[in-house]
């Protein structure tokens, strides 16, 4: 079973819904043995770390988050025109709409890709009306 902690930030409670959208046994499946440090930094605003540990995700924000595997910096609109197909993965690397530093971590990148943005795809597609509620049960 995955424990995933309450996060205290408007950011982490944005991406522990997005994890949430999946089914447990699917996103179970995906973070096995990706014990990893994600920092996402969406312009104009702070960056959040998303920690996966066993089957345990955390989330921490601020300026102060130490070294990660792969911190990720886009605009909103970026991660929107990502989540609603509108751009693909490819080419907001290659017009650096969207800047990953540990990119040389292909393995990581592709897996994190699968975990969150395939994910966040699905949540554009069937939008939640209550997204940024907490204790909402979403699956």
């Amino acid at each position: 079973m995955i424990e995933i902690q309450q996060p205290k930030d408007l950011l982490s409670v944005s991406v522990k819904n997005i994890l949430s959208y999946r089914d447990e046994n699917e996103l179970q499946k995906l973070i096995h043995d990706y014990n990893k440090k994600i920092i996402i930094e969406i312009e104009n605003f702070y960056p959040s770390m998303v920690v996966f540990r066993e089957n345990t995700i955390s989330f921490d924000f601020g300026d102060d988050l130490g070294k990660a595997d792969l911190r990720i910096r886009m605009s909103l609109d970026t991660l929107l025109d990502l989540a609603y197909g509108r751009l693909s993965l490819p080419i907001a690397i290659l017009t650096r709409k969207l800047k990953i530093k540990g990119i040389y971590k292909l393995n990581t990148v592709l897996r994190f890709k699968k975990i969150f943005l395939d994910t966040l795809k699905m949540v554009a597609k069937n939008p939640n009306q209550n997204y940024y509620e907490l204790n909402q049960k979403i699956r």
